[in-house]
């Protein structure tokens, strides 16, 4: 792996551990056992290295998140894809979630590619929601789609944030990816229709059992 390479894979263990801003560019080159001056020949400071990331990611979530409903990919397949994919990202980059105001506000090139990638992804929930009224899964107008895209990606992006602020223990393991996929289904429920609903169901009880099961393995951990 490239010095460049493990500059950013050691900074997203950094910053998830520790938090980014208890990380500094000297905590990054330590950890690497390299000089500062080594990192600075790759990147001129922490803000440069977090866009890169940023950089990462969205090619993570751009390229691997978003399923195509096919024949062999059901419409309510492809949203639990989607919703597993997008909690992946999230475990792999939570630092970014977790304090993504800051973040935004400190780097404004971070910021436009933020908004830049924000979009296209809102266009691309908004299709695999019409996907699933085509299928005749959910049902809702066309003047919801906005608000009820709006409401999933808020979910999506601000559960992690929501979570460690009304938790005493802040820490992030699979428990709480789980909680928050439970909490679009929450939402998308109500849109159900009849027919779908054994199959939402199913889908529902199968993350049910996943929150379960990571919460005895956190207590086993524990032990």
């Amino acid at each position: 792996m490239k010095t460049r390479d493990k500059i950013i894979q050691a900074s997203i263990a950094l910053f998830n551990e520790h938090g980014e801003r208890n990380v500094t560019t000297n905590h990054i080159a330590a950890h690497l056992s390299i000089s500062p001056g080594n990192l600075y020949y790759h990147f001129r400071n922490k803000e440069d290295i977090i866009l890169s990331i940023y950089e990462e990611y969205a090619r993570n979530l751009l390229l691997e998140t978003f399923p195509v409903v096919t024949a062999d990919v059901k419409p309510l397949d492809a949203i639990i894809l989607y919703m597993d994919a997008v909690f992946q990202a999230m475990s792999k980059f939570r630092f970014f979630y977790a304090n993504l105001p800051v973040l935004l506000a400190k780097n404004p090139l971070l910021r436009e590619k933020y908004v830049e990638v924000q979009q296209f992804i809102a266009e691309r929930v908004g299709d695999m929601m019409i996907s699933l009224r085509n299928a005749n899964m959910i049902s809702f107008s066309d003047e919801e789609l906005p608000d009820l895209v709006s409401i999933l990606r808020i979910v999506n992006t601000f559960w992690l944030s929501f979570h460690q602020t009304q938790n005493m223990d802040a820490e992030i393991d699979a428990s709480v990816f789980y909680e928050g996929v439970l909490k679009i289904l929450v939402i998308i429920r109500p849109y159900t229709t009849e027919a779908a609903l054994p199959e939402f169901i199913k889908a529902r009880e199968m993350y049910l059992e996943r929150h379960k099961e990571a919460l005895a393995g956190q207590l086993i951990t524990e032990e």
